[in-house]
Formats: C-alpha cells, structure tokens, sequence
C-alpha cells in the first residue's frame, strides 16, 4: 500500500458510505481554501482590511473543519443525514455572506460561489429543506446588503443593492425549485427500487418455497442436495436423506374434505421443522411426501432425528372443524454413498419408504 493510499485511509476511513461523505466535505473545504485564497488577493489588489480577511478565513475554514471531524467521528450518524448536508450549507451561506460585507467592488463575485453552495445540496436534500435554505440565504443576503448600504453607501450604493437583492429573489427560488424536482424524482426512483425489491423476493420466495407450507420446494431441496454432495466431495463428509409419506392421507381428504387436507399438512410441516436440528431441511417434494436433508450427519445420528420426527408427529392431533385428525408418518432412511449419484441415493430413500409401508407404517426403514 502506498503513502497515498494510508493518508487516504486515515482521512476518509474505511466504510463505504462514511468515505463518501467525507469525500464531499473534503472537496466543500478545497472550495472554501480556493476562495479563501481568491479573496486575500482581491483584499490585497483593493487595499482592504487584511486583517478581518484572515479572521473570515479562520471561522469558514475551522468551521469546515469542524463538520470534518463530527463526520470522521461518527458523530454526525444520530442525524437523519449523517453528511450533514443542509448544516454545510447553512454554514457556507454565512461564510458567503460575510465576505459579501467586506470586498467591496469585488462582491459581484461571489454571487457564482452562492450558486455554487447551492449546488452542493442539489442530489441530497428534501424540498423542505431546499426551500428553507433558500430562504435563510436570501434573508442573510438582504440583511447585509441592507447593512452595508446603509453603513457604505459609497462602495455599496443602495440602488445597486437593490439590484442585488432582486436578482437573487428571482434567482434562489429557482434554485430551489430545481433542487425540490431532483428530491421528488429521487424519492420516485426510491420507491421504485424498494417496490422492485419487494417484487424481486416474493419471486424468489415463489420459485423456492412451498406456497402451502412454507417449507422448500422441490426445486430448492434440489439445488440444496446438490451443494451438499459437492460439500461432501470436498471434505469426506457424511450426508443422508429421508423421504417421508404421511400413511392414509387420502383418507383425510375423503373424510374431511381438502381444505382439511390443507391443514394437516400444514401442522405436519410446523411440527416436523420444529423435530430437526437447525442444520437439518425439511422440504415438501410433492403431494403428501417430504424430503429431509441431513448435512454432516452419519445414520446414527440420522436415524435418531427421524425416530423423534416421526414420534411427535404421531402424538400430533390436528384441529379440523369440530373434529381432531392423527396422522402417522413413514420414513425411508439412506446415507449417500460416495460412489453413487443423488438419484441413486433418492432411488435407495424410496424402496426404503414402500418397506416401511409394506411392514405396516408408521416406522422408520434404513438399509
């Protein structure tokens, strides 16, 4: 890392968005050192008070300074504007008016240094705020302007400052129109992104989860299989897989009807995610039949999570109008042999859950 880049690092930080703003004052106080320069010239070509010049550039440049450091410190973050933005410019305004006070012929000049302040505001603040500034600059503009045609009508001829000051009535509130459409249209684009963010994850909710359940889909427990045998090449894991079918399931839709249906599965996925481990995945992988996926787990261990799923699932009742449905589940238990594909091991998982079936239900079948 070069000098440049350690003197960069301890001036604006490391955080993205602090950096940022610390970049925009950094460039505020470059302005107001060109102008602080621009003006001792000017004082020094018209003979004027060098004195007062360097008090001005003691309070514009410490008080830039002095936003610099409650934005380096974090200070500035219990604001709704951590870049402090609208106080900048308040400040500016002030610094701006000051000089307008004391140079004399040279004050046309800084009407373009207003505008300018003003700019900076432009792709940050609110149209309230906008509007305020605008009118604090043109009260402090016309306070001084007043002033100083009455204390120094010789330098500032009152009807000259009239002019003055009617040009920027006419010119400030322009602005601040202008600054209030950039705040609305940022707010629609705003909208925009978070309308389009929400609409971005409840496609992804839709293309990976179950709508009746919640629980993944299909085509999610896919694609999280996949990682895990990629896992398991990489670091000689275990991994194992069970598929689940919940006995006579028919007969609670012939019965009860399938809104009745609807919620035994539903309690069926509450319980059974509240049985496994957190690491643990149960999915639904079609009609009345389940997948789970056990990361990093040898059959033991495998074996005793589905032992516990598949007990409080048949301690399960579920509340189906005036009546109370049990249900029993049948589990088909298979660790992944490294040789084998996945539809190999899913393959091994079903004829696993027809032996559990065909031995009466309710049990758990391993090979």
């Amino acid at each position: 890392m070069s000098h440049l880049q350690r003197l960069g690092g301890l001036w604006l930080g490391s955080e993205p968005a602090q950096r940022l703003r610390l970049r925009q004052t950094s460039l505020a106080m470059v302005l107001m050192l060109v102008s602080a320069a621009m003006l001792h010239h000017g004082i020094a070509l018209t003979h004027g008070d060098r004195g007062w010049m360097w008090a001005w550039t003691a309070y514009g440049v410490g008080g830039m300074a002095a936003v610099y450091a409650a934005i380096r410190s974090g200070w500035s973050r219990r604001f709704t504007d951590p870049s402090l933005t609208a106080v900048q410019i308040a400040f500016a305004l002030s610094v701006a008016a000051l000089a307008y006070a004391q140079v004399g012929p040279l004050r046309g000049a800084v009407f373009p240094v207003l505008t300018l302040i003003l700019m900076f505001g432009m792709f940050q603040l609110r149209a309230r705020s906008a509007y305020g500034l605008a009118f604090y600059a043109l009260l402090v503009f016309g306070a001084v302007m007043a002033a100083m045609a009455r204390l120094r009508p010789e330098a500032y001829p009152p009807e000259f400052e009239l002019i003055h000051f009617l040009m920027l009535a006419f010119m400030l509130p322009a602005v601040a129109v202008l600054t209030a459409r950039l705040s609305r249209i940022r707010w629609r684009l705003s909208q925009q992104r978070e309308e389009l963010a929400r609409a971005l994850a409840q496609l992804q909710a839709i293309a990976t989860r179950d709508e009746l359940t919640g629980l993944p889909n299909r085509r999610q427990m896919q694609a999280l299989m996949d990682q895990e045998l990629l896992r398991s090449l990489r670091h000689h894991h275990d991994f194992c897989i069970a598929v689940l079918d919940l006995d006579h399931f028919k007969h609670v839709n012939d019965a009860h009807g399938h809104a009745a249906g609807d919620l035994v599965l539903r309690a069926f996925a509450q319980a059974g995610q509240a049985a496994l481990r957190a690491t643990d995945v149960l999915a639904r992988w079609g009609g009345e039949e389940f997948l789970v996926l056990l990361p990093d787990t040898a059959m033991p261990l495998a074996l005793a999570g589905m032992e516990r799923l598949r007990q409080q699932i048949a301690a399960l009742q579920t509340d189906v109008g005036s009546a109370k449905v049990a249900i029993t589940v049948s589990i088909g238990l298979t660790g992944h042999r490294r040789a084998d594909t996945l539809a190999q091991t899913l393959a091994r998982a079903d004829q696993l859950l027809y032996r559990a079936k065909a031995e009466g239900r309710n049990r758990t079948c391993t090979d």
